[in-house]
């Protein structure tokens, strides 16, 4: 069980969409944030704004093909570096960046994240302000608890609609073992995904203990600010996440406005146990992952939804 757990949000990744323009990342003003913008396409009409969320040690941008996806649907997207992923961690000299970022990530706390991603939120918030437009949550994993747990934490915050990948909401019983290291948040829990695919070779504890204590704090605090319009898309027999639990969330705690679709992935060859991932075309199979781009554009535009499949074809 506790070999299961090693793997959490560490799964196989395809290429990035050739053609996504990138911006210069950009470092927003206080603590160090790292975030990149990601524009709609040229001469198609602007449809929202989306902040972007990846999961853990996941490299941001892993994200890039859901972005594309939004881009071409009319959507700006702004992806987050999280402390310890991809460009956002204390630089040094006297390390090469490896060394730094993961040094970094052995120091995050879910204040610290939050903080980030609420930062950042302000950022979508002025870009749609300024267009006069929505504003969206684009969430996978860690940061689909992320962006949730801000929703309903903090008043001024406000999505039009959510797209929650596979969040973090709740974990299985297997999951939870590793909070016996929790007083150990320098100790790197190996990391089994493949290098092309993960920010660091393994994932501190201090890792994991931040989403644990952000998941403790969304489960407290949750109210009916959470229920805006939302889209789940999780595969059945996610290892980590449990399906029947997320359900049973959306109806206990009434969340009407919440839609929850499985997701009927391929089982990758050579990663058999990856049912977590639901990102890409490679890990999900052609046709999940266009049924997937469907289900996206057709919640978040759902005037696109006729044209869902185009973004996916080769």
């Amino acid at each position: 069980m506790v070999g299961a757990a090693l793997i959490f949000f560490h799964l196989p990744w395809e290429e990035a969409p050739s053609g996504l323009q990138r911006s210069r990342p950009e470092v927003l003003t206080g603590e160090q944030v790292i975030v990149r913008w990601h524009d709609k396409a040229p001469f198609r009409k602007r449809r929202g704004v989306a902040l972007v969320l990846h999961g853990l040690n996941l490299q941001p941008e892993k994200m890039e093909s859901v972005i594309s996806l939004l881009n071409r649907a009319g959507i700006d997207a702004l992806n987050v570096s999280l402390r310890g992923h991809g460009e956002n961690y204390l630089h040094r000299t006297d390390k090469d960046p490896e060394e730094t970022r993961l040094d970094s990530f052995r120091t995050v706390t879910y204040p610290l994240w939050y903080s980030e991603v609420r930062r950042s939120y302000l950022k979508v918030r002025e870009r749609a302000r300024q267009k006069k437009t929505c504003v969206f949550l684009i969430g996978y994993s860690l940061g689909g608890l992320l962006g949730c747990d801000l929703l309903i934490s903090d008043p001024v915050v406000r999505f039009d609609r959510m797209v929650l990948l596979a969040p973090a909401l709740n974990v299985t019983v297997e999951s939870y073992l590793l909070k016996a290291l929790m007083p150990f948040p320098g100790i790197v829990i190996d990391s089994l995904s493949p290098a092309s695919y993960r920010s660091n070779d393994g994932t501190p504890m201090a890792g994991y203990k931040a989403l644990f204590e952000a998941l403790d704090h969304f489960k407290r605090h949750l109210n009916p600010a959470l229920n805006v319009p939302t889209l789940v898309l999780m595969d059945r027999e996610d290892e980590f996440i449990s399906h029947d639990a997320i359900r049973e969330m959306i109806g206990s705690r009434r969340l009407n406005l919440w839609k929850m679709t499985t997701v009927r992935k391929m089982p990758h060859p050579d990663y058999p146990y990856a049912r977590h991932l639901i990102i890409d075309e490679a890990s999900m199979g052609k046709t999940a992952w266009r049924e997937m781009g469907e289900a996206i554009l057709g919640h978040l535009v759902p005037s696109a939804q006729g044209r869902a499949s185009a973004p996916f074809s080769k």
